[in-house]
Protein backbone atom coordinates (compact mmCIF):
# COMPACT_ATOMS: atom_id res chain seq x y z
CA UNK A 1 0.00 0.00 0.00
CA UNK A 2 2.55 2.17 0.87
CA UNK A 3 4.74 1.89 -2.98
CA UNK A 4 1.15 2.38 -3.80
CA UNK A 5 1.18 5.68 -2.54
CA UNK A 6 4.44 6.60 -3.58
CA UNK A 7 3.88 5.48 -7.12
CA UNK A 8 0.57 7.87 -7.19
CA UNK A 9 2.79 10.91 -5.70
CA UNK A 10 5.36 9.84 -8.14
CA UNK A 11 2.99 10.43 -10.89
CA UNK A 12 1.40 13.84 -9.04
CA UNK A 13 4.99 15.30 -9.47
CA UNK A 14 5.85 14.18 -13.23
CA UNK A 15 2.52 15.97 -14.15
CA UNK A 16 2.99 18.97 -12.22
CA UNK A 17 6.39 19.13 -13.49
CA UNK A 18 5.45 18.35 -17.05
CA UNK A 19 2.15 21.34 -16.69
CA UNK A 20 5.29 23.54 -14.85
CA UNK A 21 7.40 23.28 -18.19
CA UNK A 22 4.76 23.85 -20.93
CA UNK A 23 2.21 25.63 -19.36
CA UNK A 24 4.12 28.48 -16.72
CA UNK A 25 7.72 28.42 -17.50
CA UNK A 26 7.64 28.07 -21.35
CA UNK A 27 11.66 27.66 -21.71
CA UNK A 28 11.33 27.00 -25.45
CA UNK A 29 10.28 23.96 -27.13
CA UNK A 30 14.18 22.27 -27.36
CA UNK A 31 14.90 22.59 -23.79
CA UNK A 32 11.13 21.60 -22.98
CA UNK A 33 11.42 18.83 -24.73
CA UNK A 34 14.65 17.80 -22.66
CA UNK A 35 13.32 19.11 -19.40
CA UNK A 36 10.12 16.79 -20.12
CA UNK A 37 12.37 13.40 -21.10
CA UNK A 38 13.97 13.45 -18.16
CA UNK A 39 11.01 13.85 -16.02
CA UNK A 40 9.74 10.77 -17.69
CA UNK A 41 12.66 8.89 -17.56
CA UNK A 42 13.06 9.34 -14.18
CA UNK A 43 9.72 8.68 -13.20
CA UNK A 44 9.98 5.65 -15.11
CA UNK A 45 13.03 4.28 -13.18
CA UNK A 46 11.07 5.27 -9.47
CA UNK A 47 8.20 3.63 -10.57
CA UNK A 48 9.95 0.32 -11.70
CA UNK A 49 11.64 0.35 -8.47
CA UNK A 50 8.84 0.56 -6.41
CA UNK A 51 6.70 -1.57 -8.58
CA UNK A 52 9.83 -4.20 -8.01
CA UNK A 53 9.51 -3.24 -4.09
CA UNK A 54 5.97 -3.94 -3.91
CA UNK A 55 6.32 -7.19 -5.02
CA UNK A 56 8.75 -7.77 -3.25
CA UNK A 57 7.00 -6.82 -0.18
CA UNK A 58 4.06 -8.68 -0.96
CA UNK A 59 6.33 -12.35 -1.01
CA UNK A 60 8.55 -11.38 2.26
CA UNK A 61 5.85 -9.67 4.45
CA UNK A 62 6.52 -10.83 7.89
CA UNK A 63 3.62 -13.16 9.84
CA UNK A 64 4.62 -11.74 12.98
CA UNK A 65 3.38 -7.68 12.22
CA UNK A 66 -0.05 -6.71 13.57
CA UNK A 67 -2.76 -6.33 11.26
CA UNK A 68 -3.50 -3.16 10.20
CA UNK A 69 -6.49 -2.54 12.82
CA UNK A 70 -4.47 -3.68 15.74
CA UNK A 71 -3.93 -0.80 18.62
CA UNK A 72 -2.54 -2.24 21.07
CA UNK A 73 1.25 -1.79 22.09
CA UNK A 74 4.16 -3.63 19.82
CA UNK A 75 7.26 -4.16 21.25
CA UNK A 76 10.49 -5.12 19.39
CA UNK A 77 12.37 -7.84 22.09
CA UNK A 78 16.42 -7.27 21.49
CA UNK A 79 19.21 -8.82 22.97
CA UNK A 80 18.45 -11.96 25.24
CA UNK A 81 15.46 -11.91 23.55
CA UNK A 82 15.17 -15.94 23.61
CA UNK A 83 14.72 -16.15 27.17
CA UNK A 84 10.98 -14.88 26.66
CA UNK A 85 9.99 -17.02 24.09
CA UNK A 86 8.89 -20.68 23.80
CA UNK A 87 11.42 -22.51 21.53
CA UNK A 88 10.52 -22.25 17.56
CA UNK A 89 7.99 -18.84 18.37
CA UNK A 90 8.91 -15.22 17.36
CA UNK A 91 6.03 -13.76 18.84
CA UNK A 92 4.28 -13.72 22.08
CA UNK A 93 0.64 -11.28 22.85
CA UNK A 94 -0.28 -10.31 25.83
CA UNK A 95 -3.27 -7.99 26.75
CA UNK A 96 -1.68 -5.36 26.78
CA UNK A 97 0.60 -5.52 23.48
CA UNK A 98 2.61 -7.84 21.17
CA UNK A 99 5.96 -8.79 21.70
CA UNK A 100 7.92 -9.69 18.29
CA UNK A 101 11.22 -11.08 18.98
CA UNK A 102 14.83 -9.74 17.54
CA UNK A 103 17.39 -12.67 17.51
CA UNK A 104 19.87 -10.60 15.46
CA UNK A 105 20.50 -6.74 15.37
CA UNK A 106 20.61 -6.71 11.33
CA UNK A 107 17.05 -7.77 11.73
CA UNK A 108 15.87 -4.79 13.55
CA UNK A 109 16.33 -2.19 11.12
CA UNK A 110 14.49 -4.65 8.24
CA UNK A 111 11.71 -5.14 10.97
CA UNK A 112 11.18 -1.21 11.29
CA UNK A 113 11.36 -1.17 7.43
CA UNK A 114 8.63 -2.81 7.31
CA UNK A 115 6.61 -1.02 9.56
CA UNK A 116 7.29 2.31 8.07
CA UNK A 117 6.08 0.98 4.63
CA UNK A 118 3.13 -1.58 5.85
CA UNK A 119 2.15 -0.38 8.94
CA UNK A 120 3.16 3.06 9.13
CA UNK A 121 0.78 4.07 11.96
CA UNK A 122 1.57 1.89 14.50
CA UNK A 123 5.00 3.57 14.73
CA UNK A 124 3.13 5.86 17.12
CA UNK A 125 2.65 2.66 19.81
CA UNK A 126 6.48 0.90 18.65
CA UNK A 127 9.18 0.43 21.12
CA UNK A 128 12.26 -1.33 21.67
CA UNK A 129 12.58 -3.72 24.83
CA UNK A 130 16.41 -4.64 24.84
CA UNK A 131 16.39 -8.04 27.46
CA UNK A 132 19.57 -8.59 29.97
CA UNK A 133 19.86 -12.39 31.56
CA UNK A 134 23.40 -12.00 33.07
CA UNK A 135 23.56 -15.54 34.46
CA UNK A 136 23.16 -16.50 30.43
CA UNK A 137 26.13 -14.89 29.87
CA UNK A 138 29.89 -16.44 30.36
CA UNK A 139 32.45 -13.74 29.47
CA UNK A 140 32.22 -9.68 29.84
CA UNK A 141 33.60 -9.37 26.18
CA UNK A 142 30.71 -11.39 25.00
CA UNK A 143 28.38 -8.87 26.92
CA UNK A 144 30.05 -5.96 25.98
CA UNK A 145 30.17 -6.94 22.04
CA UNK A 146 26.85 -7.45 21.95
CA UNK A 147 25.71 -4.43 23.29
CA UNK A 148 27.71 -2.02 21.53
CA UNK A 149 26.13 -4.39 18.05
CA UNK A 150 22.66 -3.69 19.45
CA UNK A 151 23.52 0.16 20.06
CA UNK A 152 23.95 0.39 16.22
CA UNK A 153 21.01 -1.48 15.25
CA UNK A 154 18.58 0.96 17.98
CA UNK A 155 20.12 3.96 16.41
CA UNK A 156 20.22 2.74 12.86
CA UNK A 157 16.62 1.29 13.37
CA UNK A 158 15.05 5.02 14.88
CA UNK A 159 16.64 6.69 11.42
CA UNK A 160 14.79 4.29 9.89
CA UNK A 161 11.83 5.15 11.37
CA UNK A 162 12.40 8.77 11.72
CA UNK A 163 11.69 9.24 15.08
CA UNK A 164 13.21 8.50 18.77
CA UNK A 165 11.36 4.73 19.20
CA UNK A 166 11.01 4.07 23.10
CA UNK A 167 14.20 1.92 24.26
CA UNK A 168 13.34 0.06 27.33
CA UNK A 169 15.37 -2.50 29.39
CA UNK A 170 14.03 -5.79 31.11
CA UNK A 171 16.64 -7.38 33.32
CA UNK A 172 16.01 -11.13 35.01
CA UNK A 173 18.18 -12.54 37.60
CA UNK A 174 17.48 -15.59 39.17
CA UNK A 175 16.08 -14.81 43.67
CA UNK A 176 18.10 -15.90 46.38
CA UNK A 177 15.34 -18.15 47.75
CA UNK A 178 11.91 -18.50 47.31
CA UNK A 179 8.86 -19.01 49.56
CA UNK A 180 6.66 -21.62 49.82
CA UNK A 181 3.50 -19.49 48.68
CA UNK A 182 5.15 -17.68 46.11
CA UNK A 183 5.28 -18.52 42.58
CA UNK A 184 6.90 -17.24 39.08
CA UNK A 185 3.59 -15.26 38.32
CA UNK A 186 3.58 -13.63 41.89
CA UNK A 187 7.24 -12.54 41.64
CA UNK A 188 7.08 -8.25 42.16
CA UNK A 189 8.58 -6.04 39.05
CA UNK A 190 11.31 -4.04 40.49
CA UNK A 191 11.48 0.14 38.73
CA UNK A 192 13.15 3.14 39.48
CA UNK A 193 11.35 5.88 41.64
CA UNK A 194 11.91 9.53 40.36
CA UNK A 195 14.13 10.37 43.39
CA UNK A 196 17.72 8.67 42.65
CA UNK A 197 18.74 5.61 44.89
CA UNK A 198 14.72 4.46 45.31
CA UNK A 199 12.68 1.94 43.58
CA UNK A 200 8.93 1.01 43.27
CA UNK A 201 7.70 -2.51 43.67
CA UNK A 202 4.89 -3.84 41.74
CA UNK A 203 3.05 -7.27 42.73
CA UNK A 204 0.47 -8.46 40.68
CA UNK A 205 -3.21 -7.61 42.97
CA UNK A 206 -1.29 -5.40 44.89
CA UNK A 207 -0.49 -1.28 45.15
CA UNK A 208 2.99 -0.32 44.38
CA UNK A 209 5.18 0.48 47.36
CA UNK A 210 8.51 1.39 47.91
CA UNK A 211 11.23 -1.26 48.39
CA UNK A 212 11.43 -1.26 51.81
CA UNK A 213 7.80 -1.35 52.46
CA UNK A 214 7.65 -4.06 50.37
CA UNK A 215 10.04 -5.91 52.31
CA UNK A 216 8.88 -5.15 55.40
CA UNK A 217 5.25 -6.94 54.24
CA UNK A 218 7.27 -10.41 53.35
CA UNK A 219 6.42 -13.59 55.03
CA UNK A 220 9.98 -14.05 55.95
CA UNK A 221 12.76 -13.62 58.64
CA UNK A 222 14.65 -10.81 59.54
CA UNK A 223 17.66 -12.77 57.98
CA UNK A 224 16.17 -13.34 55.25
CA UNK A 225 14.71 -9.64 54.58
CA UNK A 226 18.38 -8.90 55.12
CA UNK A 227 19.90 -11.41 52.71
CA UNK A 228 17.46 -9.99 49.97
CA UNK A 229 18.52 -6.34 50.25
CA UNK A 230 21.85 -7.41 50.26
CA UNK A 231 21.09 -9.54 47.04
CA UNK A 232 19.54 -6.47 45.65
CA UNK A 233 22.45 -4.30 46.30
CA UNK A 234 24.75 -6.88 44.52
CA UNK A 235 22.13 -6.59 41.46
CA UNK A 236 22.23 -2.77 41.15
CA UNK A 237 26.11 -2.77 41.81
CA UNK A 238 26.07 -5.21 38.64
CA UNK A 239 24.13 -3.08 36.51
CA UNK A 240 25.86 0.74 37.57
CA UNK A 241 29.51 -1.13 36.76
CA UNK A 242 29.25 -3.28 34.35
CA UNK A 243 26.15 -3.50 32.18
CA UNK A 244 25.61 0.75 32.41
CA UNK A 245 28.55 1.87 31.17
CA UNK A 246 28.55 -0.08 28.01
CA UNK A 247 25.12 1.07 27.53
CA UNK A 248 26.11 5.25 27.78
CA UNK A 249 29.94 5.44 27.17
CA UNK A 250 30.36 7.30 23.56
CA UNK A 251 31.81 5.27 20.77
CA UNK A 252 32.17 5.75 17.46
CA UNK A 253 29.18 4.18 15.01
CA UNK A 254 27.27 3.33 18.15
CA UNK A 255 25.53 6.00 19.72
CA UNK A 256 24.92 6.05 23.64
CA UNK A 257 21.25 4.85 24.71
CA UNK A 258 19.48 6.04 27.40
CA UNK A 259 16.85 4.30 28.59
CA UNK A 260 12.96 5.17 28.97
CA UNK A 261 12.74 3.16 31.41
CA UNK A 262 14.07 -0.22 33.60
CA UNK A 263 12.17 -3.18 34.71
CA UNK A 264 14.10 -5.60 37.27
CA UNK A 265 12.57 -9.18 37.88
CA UNK A 266 13.89 -11.88 40.12
CA UNK A 267 12.19 -14.93 37.97
CA UNK A 268 13.87 -18.62 37.87
CA UNK A 269 16.53 -18.39 34.77
CA UNK A 270 18.01 -21.19 33.61
CA UNK A 271 22.11 -20.59 34.04
CA UNK A 272 25.05 -20.85 33.11
CA UNK A 273 28.00 -22.36 34.49
CA UNK A 274 30.81 -19.47 35.63
CA UNK A 275 28.20 -16.68 34.07
CA UNK A 276 29.40 -13.03 34.35
CA UNK A 277 26.52 -12.37 37.42
CA UNK A 278 28.12 -15.28 39.58
CA UNK A 279 31.88 -14.24 38.72
CA UNK A 280 30.80 -10.58 40.05
CA UNK A 281 29.23 -12.04 43.49
CA UNK A 282 32.36 -14.33 43.64
CA UNK A 283 34.60 -11.43 42.72
CA UNK A 284 32.51 -9.17 45.37
CA UNK A 285 32.22 -11.54 48.70
CA UNK A 286 34.49 -14.02 47.93
CA UNK A 287 31.75 -16.90 48.53
CA UNK A 288 30.95 -19.74 45.30
CA UNK A 289 27.58 -18.91 44.20
CA UNK A 290 25.65 -22.03 43.64
CA UNK A 291 23.85 -23.28 40.65
CA UNK A 292 20.59 -23.85 40.69
CA UNK A 293 18.76 -26.48 38.39
CA UNK A 294 15.51 -24.74 36.71
CA UNK A 295 13.49 -26.48 34.04
CA UNK A 296 13.32 -23.56 31.26
CA UNK A 297 10.25 -21.69 30.93
CA UNK A 298 9.82 -18.43 29.05
CA UNK A 299 10.47 -15.39 31.23
CA UNK A 300 7.21 -12.89 32.05
CA UNK A 301 6.66 -9.64 29.87
CA UNK A 302 7.53 -6.31 31.21
CA UNK A 303 3.47 -5.38 30.72
CA UNK A 304 3.43 -3.08 33.39
CA UNK A 305 5.89 -0.39 32.35
CA UNK A 306 4.16 0.12 28.99
CA UNK A 307 2.07 2.97 30.75
CA UNK A 308 4.98 4.53 31.50
CA UNK A 309 6.45 4.65 28.32
CA UNK A 310 6.28 7.79 26.50
CA UNK A 311 6.06 8.01 22.22
CA UNK A 312 6.55 10.67 19.72
CA UNK A 313 3.67 11.16 17.69
CA UNK A 314 3.74 11.28 14.25
CA UNK A 315 1.51 11.56 11.44
CA UNK A 316 -0.51 8.85 10.12
CA UNK A 317 -0.20 7.60 6.76
CA UNK A 318 -3.48 9.44 5.55
CA UNK A 319 -1.76 12.82 7.26
CA UNK A 320 1.55 12.30 5.90
CA UNK A 321 0.62 11.51 2.06
CA UNK A 322 -1.84 14.80 2.82
CA UNK A 323 1.21 16.46 4.12
CA UNK A 324 3.57 15.55 0.87
CA UNK A 325 0.69 15.78 -1.68
CA UNK A 326 0.34 19.60 0.04
CA UNK A 327 4.12 20.19 -0.02
CA UNK A 328 4.43 18.79 -3.80
CA UNK A 329 1.12 21.01 -4.36
CA UNK A 330 2.67 23.97 -2.79
CA UNK A 331 6.55 23.74 -4.63
CA UNK A 332 4.15 23.53 -7.72
CA UNK A 333 2.20 26.47 -7.27
CA UNK A 334 5.34 28.63 -6.16
CA UNK A 335 6.85 27.88 -9.57
CA UNK A 336 3.53 28.69 -11.35
CA UNK A 337 3.55 31.97 -9.69
CA UNK A 338 7.29 32.69 -10.33
CA UNK A 339 6.72 31.61 -14.30
CA UNK A 340 3.27 33.52 -14.55
CA UNK A 341 5.14 36.59 -12.92
CA UNK A 342 8.29 36.44 -15.50
CA UNK A 343 5.74 36.25 -18.31
CA UNK A 344 3.81 39.20 -16.93
CA UNK A 345 6.63 41.35 -16.28
CA UNK A 346 7.77 40.87 -19.68
CA UNK A 347 4.37 41.69 -21.53
CA UNK A 348 4.43 44.84 -19.46
CA UNK A 349 8.02 46.04 -20.54
CA UNK A 350 7.77 44.92 -23.91
CA UNK A 351 4.38 47.18 -24.51
CA UNK A 352 5.81 50.10 -22.23
CA UNK A 353 8.39 50.04 -24.48
CA UNK A 354 6.58 49.74 -27.75
CA UNK A 355 4.28 53.18 -26.20
CA UNK A 356 7.51 54.66 -25.16
CA UNK A 357 8.70 54.43 -28.55
CA UNK A 358 5.61 55.71 -30.62
CA UNK A 359 5.03 58.69 -27.88
CA UNK A 360 8.38 59.54 -28.99
CA UNK A 361 8.62 59.37 -32.75
CA UNK A 362 7.43 62.76 -34.37
CA UNK A 363 4.84 62.67 -37.28
CA UNK A 364 7.19 63.19 -40.16
CA UNK A 365 8.90 61.29 -41.68
CA UNK A 366 5.43 59.04 -41.09
CA UNK A 367 7.24 55.52 -41.92
CA UNK A 368 9.27 55.53 -38.75
CA UNK A 369 5.94 56.53 -37.11
CA UNK A 370 3.89 53.74 -38.81
CA UNK A 371 5.88 50.95 -38.22
CA UNK A 372 5.68 51.74 -34.48
CA UNK A 373 1.55 51.92 -34.86
CA UNK A 374 1.63 48.69 -36.72
CA UNK A 375 2.80 47.28 -33.54
CA UNK A 376 0.77 48.89 -30.99
CA UNK A 377 -1.86 47.41 -33.33
CA UNK A 378 -0.37 43.90 -33.20
CA UNK A 379 0.08 43.92 -29.33
CA UNK A 380 -3.67 45.85 -28.97
CA UNK A 381 -5.21 42.82 -31.18
CA UNK A 382 -3.02 40.13 -29.32
CA UNK A 383 -4.14 41.88 -25.40
CA UNK A 384 -8.34 42.11 -27.33
CA UNK A 385 -7.69 38.04 -28.27
CA UNK A 386 -6.88 37.33 -25.34
CA UNK A 387 -9.74 39.01 -23.61
CA UNK A 388 -12.34 37.54 -25.82
CA UNK A 389 -10.67 33.62 -25.72
CA UNK A 390 -9.17 33.47 -22.19
CA UNK A 391 -5.98 34.79 -21.62
CA UNK A 392 -2.92 31.90 -21.10
CA UNK A 393 -2.00 30.04 -18.17
CA UNK A 394 1.70 31.25 -18.16
CA UNK A 395 -0.09 34.94 -17.90
CA UNK A 396 -2.44 33.60 -15.26
CA UNK A 397 -3.05 33.00 -11.20
CA UNK A 398 -4.18 36.34 -10.85
CA UNK A 399 -1.12 38.11 -11.90
CA UNK A 400 -2.33 39.38 -15.85
CA UNK A 401 -2.23 42.67 -16.44
CA UNK A 402 -3.30 42.81 -20.12
CA UNK A 403 -7.31 44.16 -19.38
CA UNK A 404 -5.79 47.41 -17.52
CA UNK A 405 -3.02 47.94 -20.49
CA UNK A 406 -5.46 47.45 -23.29
CA UNK A 407 -7.18 50.46 -22.77
CA UNK A 408 -3.97 53.00 -22.99
CA UNK A 409 -3.11 50.98 -26.05
CA UNK A 410 -6.84 52.03 -27.66
CA UNK A 411 -5.87 55.63 -26.16
CA UNK A 412 -2.68 55.94 -27.80
CA UNK A 413 -4.07 54.59 -31.10
CA UNK A 414 -6.85 56.96 -31.65
CA UNK A 415 -4.63 59.56 -30.69
CA UNK A 416 -2.86 59.43 -34.23
CA UNK A 417 -3.53 58.32 -38.14
CA UNK A 418 -1.38 57.02 -40.40
CA UNK A 419 -1.65 59.86 -43.65
CA UNK A 420 -3.87 58.47 -46.80
CA UNK A 421 -2.38 56.43 -49.20
CA UNK A 422 -1.37 57.88 -52.16
CA UNK A 423 -3.10 58.68 -55.52
CA UNK A 424 -2.94 55.00 -57.54
CA UNK A 425 -1.29 55.04 -60.48
CA UNK A 426 -3.14 54.06 -63.47
CA UNK A 427 -1.15 53.08 -66.22
CA UNK A 428 -3.01 52.75 -69.34
CA UNK A 429 -2.24 50.67 -72.12
CA UNK A 430 -0.83 52.49 -75.39
CA UNK A 431 -2.60 52.03 -78.32
CA UNK A 432 -0.98 49.50 -80.51
CA UNK A 433 0.02 50.25 -83.57
CA UNK A 434 1.07 48.81 -87.35
CA UNK A 435 2.78 51.51 -89.43
CA UNK A 436 2.40 50.35 -93.53
CA UNK A 437 4.03 51.54 -96.41
CA UNK A 438 1.94 53.83 -98.42
CA UNK A 439 4.22 52.97 -102.08
CA UNK A 440 3.83 49.26 -100.79
CA UNK A 441 -0.05 49.72 -101.28
CA UNK A 442 -0.72 52.15 -103.81
CA UNK A 443 0.75 53.99 -106.71
CA UNK A 444 1.63 57.45 -106.98
CA UNK A 445 -1.01 60.00 -106.63
CA UNK A 446 -3.63 57.01 -106.21
CA UNK A 447 -5.98 55.17 -103.51
CA UNK A 448 -6.77 52.23 -105.22
CA UNK A 449 -4.54 49.02 -103.45
CA UNK A 450 -2.14 47.26 -105.73
CA UNK A 451 -2.47 43.41 -106.68
CA UNK A 452 0.60 43.27 -104.27
CA UNK A 453 -0.62 44.98 -101.18
CA UNK A 454 -2.27 42.08 -99.61
CA UNK A 455 0.50 40.06 -98.13
CA UNK A 456 1.43 43.20 -96.22
CA UNK A 457 -2.51 43.68 -95.81
CA UNK A 458 -2.67 39.77 -94.49
CA UNK A 459 0.17 40.16 -91.85
CA UNK A 460 -1.20 43.65 -90.20
CA UNK A 461 -4.75 41.85 -90.37
CA UNK A 462 -3.57 39.26 -88.19
CA UNK A 463 -2.09 41.62 -85.64
CA UNK A 464 -5.64 43.37 -85.60
CA UNK A 465 -7.69 40.09 -85.16
CA UNK A 466 -6.06 39.25 -82.01
CA UNK A 467 -7.45 42.30 -80.15
CA UNK A 468 -10.88 41.08 -80.68
CA UNK A 469 -13.51 44.19 -79.81
CA UNK A 470 -11.00 47.07 -79.69
CA UNK A 471 -11.21 50.11 -81.79
CA UNK A 472 -9.09 49.91 -84.92
CA UNK A 473 -8.02 53.63 -86.02
CA UNK A 474 -6.50 53.54 -89.71
CA UNK A 475 -4.96 57.02 -90.27
CA UNK A 476 -3.42 58.02 -93.87
CA UNK A 477 -0.74 59.84 -94.15
CA UNK A 478 1.30 61.22 -97.27
CA UNK A 479 4.32 63.53 -97.89
CA UNK A 480 4.74 67.33 -98.42
CA UNK A 481 4.90 67.23 -102.30
CA UNK A 482 1.60 68.48 -103.71
CA UNK A 483 -1.43 70.57 -103.06
CA UNK A 484 -2.11 69.81 -99.10
CA UNK A 485 -6.33 69.72 -100.26
CA UNK A 486 -5.03 66.95 -102.75
CA UNK A 487 -2.96 65.15 -100.13
CA UNK A 488 -5.60 65.29 -97.38
CA UNK A 489 -8.30 63.67 -99.72
CA UNK A 490 -5.85 61.07 -101.00
CA UNK A 491 -4.29 60.27 -97.45
CA UNK A 492 -8.45 59.58 -96.17
CA UNK A 493 -9.13 57.38 -99.53
CA UNK A 494 -6.32 55.18 -98.76
CA UNK A 495 -7.42 54.69 -95.29
CA UNK A 496 -10.83 53.97 -96.73
CA UNK A 497 -9.29 51.77 -99.11
CA UNK A 498 -7.45 49.66 -96.31
CA UNK A 499 -10.19 49.44 -94.07
CA UNK A 500 -12.96 48.86 -96.90
CA UNK A 501 -10.44 45.55 -97.45
CA UNK A 502 -10.27 44.68 -94.11
CA UNK A 503 -14.00 44.52 -93.62
CA UNK A 504 -14.51 42.38 -96.78
CA UNK A 505 -11.31 40.12 -95.87
CA UNK A 506 -12.43 38.94 -92.48
CA UNK A 507 -15.25 39.01 -90.20
CA UNK A 508 -14.83 42.27 -88.12
CA UNK A 509 -17.51 44.43 -87.17
CA UNK A 510 -17.40 47.52 -89.71
CA UNK A 511 -18.78 49.13 -86.29
CA UNK A 512 -15.13 48.51 -85.04
CA UNK A 513 -13.59 50.80 -87.77
CA UNK A 514 -12.44 54.40 -87.57
CA UNK A 515 -11.06 56.32 -90.55
CA UNK A 516 -8.79 59.30 -91.04
CA UNK A 517 -6.46 61.62 -93.25
CA UNK A 518 -4.15 63.51 -92.26
CA UNK A 519 -2.10 64.60 -95.47
CA UNK A 520 1.27 65.72 -94.87
CA UNK A 521 0.54 66.82 -91.54
CA UNK A 522 2.16 64.82 -88.44
CA UNK A 523 5.39 63.68 -90.50
CA UNK A 524 7.70 61.05 -88.39
CA UNK A 525 10.60 62.23 -90.82
CA UNK A 526 12.16 64.86 -92.18
CA UNK A 527 9.91 65.94 -95.47
CA UNK A 528 13.13 67.98 -97.12
CA UNK A 529 14.89 64.50 -98.11
CA UNK A 530 13.77 61.55 -100.25
CA UNK A 531 14.09 59.06 -97.38
CA UNK A 532 12.05 61.20 -94.97
CA UNK A 533 9.05 61.66 -97.33
CA UNK A 534 9.37 57.96 -98.23
CA UNK A 535 8.79 56.96 -94.05
CA UNK A 536 6.29 60.11 -93.99
CA UNK A 537 3.90 58.10 -97.03
CA UNK A 538 2.14 55.67 -94.98
CA UNK A 539 -0.75 53.91 -93.67
CA UNK A 540 -1.30 53.63 -89.67
CA UNK A 541 -3.49 50.99 -88.22
CA UNK A 542 -4.05 51.71 -83.86
CA UNK A 543 -5.25 49.24 -81.94
CA UNK A 544 -7.81 51.48 -79.44
CA UNK A 545 -8.74 49.54 -75.88
CA UNK A 546 -12.68 51.12 -75.81
CA UNK A 547 -15.65 49.55 -73.93
CA UNK A 548 -18.04 50.93 -76.66
CA UNK A 549 -15.70 50.63 -79.69
CA UNK A 550 -17.80 48.21 -81.88
CA UNK A 551 -21.51 49.21 -82.71
CA UNK A 552 -24.02 47.35 -84.86
CA UNK A 553 -22.75 46.12 -88.38
CA UNK A 554 -25.10 48.39 -90.28
CA UNK A 555 -23.42 51.61 -90.59
CA UNK A 556 -22.42 54.62 -92.39
CA UNK A 557 -19.32 57.04 -93.01
CA UNK A 558 -20.19 60.40 -91.75
CA UNK A 559 -17.97 63.58 -92.48
CA UNK A 560 -16.72 64.98 -88.82
CA UNK A 561 -17.04 68.88 -89.31
CA UNK A 562 -13.58 69.11 -89.99
CA UNK A 563 -13.88 67.15 -92.95
CA UNK A 564 -11.25 65.13 -92.67
CA UNK A 565 -12.40 62.32 -90.71
CA UNK A 566 -15.13 59.48 -91.04
CA UNK A 567 -16.57 57.50 -88.39
CA UNK A 568 -19.44 54.81 -88.74
CA UNK A 569 -22.42 55.98 -87.96
CA UNK A 570 -25.47 53.67 -87.01
CA UNK A 571 -28.60 53.63 -88.77
CA UNK A 572 -31.66 55.78 -88.20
Amino acid sequence: MYNRIKQSLTLLTGGLLLWLFWGFWSPGRDVALFLSAFVIIIAAVLIYRQQKQLRKEILTRADSLPADDYHGAVVLVCGQSAALFAAGENRRETTKARYIAVPEPAGLSRIIREFREQSPAQLNRLSILYVVVPEQINQEEELEQMIISWRRAVGEARRQAGKAVPFWISVYLTPLYTTDVSTADEEPWFTPAERAGEFHVQQAGSPACSLPEWLAHQPVTDEQRFATALWFDHYLAWLSLVFVPRLTVKQTGAAPLYPAGWALRFAPVAALNNNVWSQFIAHSTRLPLPVQTVTPQPLPMPDHLLSRLRYDVSLVRTEAVLGVTGIICGLFLAGALTGSYFHNQQLIYHISDDLRQFEQLPGEPAEPKMVAWKQLQTDAALLAAWQREGTPSSYSLGLYQGTRILPYLYTALSRWAPPPPPAPVIVQEAPEMVSLDSLALFDTGKFTLKPGATKVLVDALINIRAKPGWLIVVSGYTDITGHADFNQKLSLKRAESVRDWMIETSDIDPGCFAVQGYGHNHPVADNNTAEGRAKNRRVEIRLMPQADACRASDTENVSPADGDTHSPKKEK
